[in-house]
């Protein structure tokens, strides 16, 4: 994937050109060209030396690496290792995609419903390059419960685990608080089996649903749980 190089998303965040970073931080134009290009690599202290004449800090970050996976009906997903972050403003963009039929169409990712329809178009269709740039690894733990009901079952249980991971507190209480704010007694067999259906329906292990469920218990007020 051809992505900006660091230097080059730095000096762009900033609106400069690379004759104003270059006088900055005591280089040349052309070999700021190179290094951002990739045809010529700096030391770690020039890089430095640059994004902090920029602004900006050089700091360690998991990478992300994406695998294609073979979904129902043939089709392929791209599917990451682990979740990112994605700064603002830039996880706030507005998305434009172009549709099978050949109409664009635009995702306002500062609105929650145009992020969920976003996301959703992503983990369908995004390349690798759409994934990495537009989605934000919170702002999908926060908009999963809603964007998980428009998946398929195989692709929403690749993705599940990773949303899981980077925020299960957040996840359980989508979830559950539905059910919980309507109901002052303990769950009946019937009423758990339906919760542990719905969370298995969301791709949780059997070892996840237990811990849903041991939260739950762990919320009631003390005259339930004294029952």
């Amino acid at each position: 994937m051809d992505r900006r190089s660091l230097l080059e998303t730095a000096r762009v965040a900033r609106g400069l050109t690379q004759d104003a970073v270059a006088r900055r931080s005591g280089t040349s134009q052309p070999t700021l060209s190179s290094y951002e290009r990739g045809t010529k690599s700096p030391t770690l202290t020039v890089a430095e030396r640059i994004l902090h004449t920029l602004g900006f800090d050089l700091g360690l970050q998991p990478r992300v690496t994406f695998r294609e996976v073979q979904g129902d009906r043939g089709r392929a997903y791209l599917v990451p290792d682990q979740l990112w972050r994605v700064d603002p403003p830039e996880c706030f963009a507005p998305l434009t995609v172009r549709e099978s039929d050949g109409r664009r169409r635009t995702f306002d990712f500062l609105k929650r419903d145009g992020r969920v329809d976003g996301y959703l178009w992503l983990l369908q269709h995004g390349d690798e390059e759409q994934l990495f740039t537009h989605v934000d690894g919170a702002l999908l733990v926060d908009a999963w419960s809603d964007v998980a009901q428009g998946l398929s079952l195989d692709l929403r249980h690749l993705w599940h685990p990773l949303v899981y991971a980077a925020g299960e507190a957040v996840i359980d209480q989508l979830l559950i608080a539905g059910l919980q704010a309507r109901r002052p007694k303990s769950l009946t067999r019937q009423a758990r089996e339906r919760l542990i259906e719905r969370l298995a329906a969301e791709g949780l292990s059997a070892e996840q649903i237990r811990q849903v469920l041991r939260r739950r218990e762990s919320t009631k007020p003390a005259n339930v749980r004294a029952r």
